[in-house]
């Protein structure tokens, strides 16, 4: 079930390109500047709704244009969708099959984009809130009703915090805080489980050594939630916060006996982002039956030839669609089957 088609038009250089895809392998070639980044940055914003380099979508208007326009047709299980996202002089429209959708969640859940690019260590190196999202990103494709418990949860821990700094009485709150909470603590718990399964033996060939995640749900692991917020209320009451629950959760990773945020190299800590965003891939491909699209941003640039050869062996059989830039055929060697794309001044150009 592959992206079959993508139209970009005045984004970042990329004034007018229309290619049709590849279902399997897909690679774009050019020299830093031509706009590899910028192609695979349509696509992420197509599926995600945002780009993975910034979050002010203004900043991927072309110089000189009014706006931007992404269009992709994804062949699924039911038949081809059609997603769009523009942008001009008002706001963000996103369209689903011809028709204005609700919000990115609509695109997402036809169209799963997963990048590894070369700011990928922050998912390591960053704080909690990049591993909540990478969690809450992989449970939303597995649990339908995730996204909108979730959002439930986001909205009473405001109204809770809120009823804090004002002083107020917290048990209206409470019972609905709890449900939510628990919902999604339980859902998260179960994603760790699925990607622990999948993390067995793709870590070590990476890397050489088992990668281990646990994940801690924002609480006191010897209390229940509910003892947490009883214990926590006066601290809560004095800074109008609430400072227990999924909100405060991370995912602790280790690979071997080390930790990984300070105790291997920037290069592991790619190795070890790309070992759990490549688990993720699994996790959702058994869900689905297939993994959606994996965009693999210039990795010769990045890796040492060791870790880009483990890499490249990792994504060997991956159940998704890939897509995959360098700078030329000689830093990545495209299969005979896959499709071949060059870039220069924006424009895109299929070898053949």
């Amino acid at each position: 079930m592959p992206l079959e088609r993508i139209r970009i038009e005045g984004f970042r250089c990329l004034t007018a390109v229309d290619v049709k895809l590849h279902p399997e392998r897909n690679y774009l070639f050019g020299r830093n500047g031509a706009g590899k980044t910028s192609f695979l940055e349509a696509i992420h914003l197509l599926g995600r709704g945002r780009s993975f380099r910034t979050r002010q979508n203004r900043r991927l208007i072309q110089h000189g244009s009014s706006g931007f326009s992404v269009y992709g047709e994804y062949q699924t299980a039911i038949g081809r969708r059609r997603l769009g996202v523009s942008l001009d002089a008002s706001e963000l429209q996103v369209r689903l099959d011809g028709e204005s959708a609700r919000g990115m969640s609509a695109l997402a859940t036809v169209l799963p984009v997963h990048v590894i690019e070369p700011t990928m260590h922050r998912l390591i190196e960053g704080g909690p809130s990049e591993r909540r999202r990478f969690l809450d990103w992989g449970v939303f494709h597995v649990e339908p009703s995730y996204l909108d418990v979730w959002r439930r949860y986001r909205r009473i821990l405001g109204q809770r915090n809120a009823a804090l700094k004002q002083g107020q009485d917290l048990s209206v709150w409470h019972d609905q805080f709890l449900k939510a909470a628990n919902f999604v603590d339980h859902a998260r718990n179960c994603y760790e489980n699925d990607l622990n399964i999948e993390l067995a033996g793709l870590s070590e060939a990476l890397l050489g050594s088992a990668i281990e995640i646990d994940y801690r749900s924002g609480w006191a692991e010897d209390s229940t939630l509910e003892q947490a917020l009883q214990t926590s209320e006066k601290k809560d009451r004095s800074f109008g916060l609430t400072h227990v629950g999924p909100h405060r959760a991370d995912l602790r990773v280790r690979l071997g006996a080390r930790g990984v945020r300070e105790e291997i190299s920037r290069g592991q800590q790619k190795l070890v982002a790309a070992s759990l965003i490549l688990a993720q891939i699994r996790v959702f491909a058994k869900t689905h039956g297939e993994g959606g699209v994996l965009l693999v941003d210039d990795p010769a640039a990045e890796l040492d030839r060791s870790a880009l050869s483990a890499l490249l062996d990792a994504l060997e059989g991956l159940p998704a669609q890939l897509i995959l830039t360098g700078l030329s055929d000689t830093s990545l060697t495209p299969e005979p089957s896959a499709r071949v794309f060059t870039i220069e001044q924006g424009e895109v150009t299929q070898m053949l």
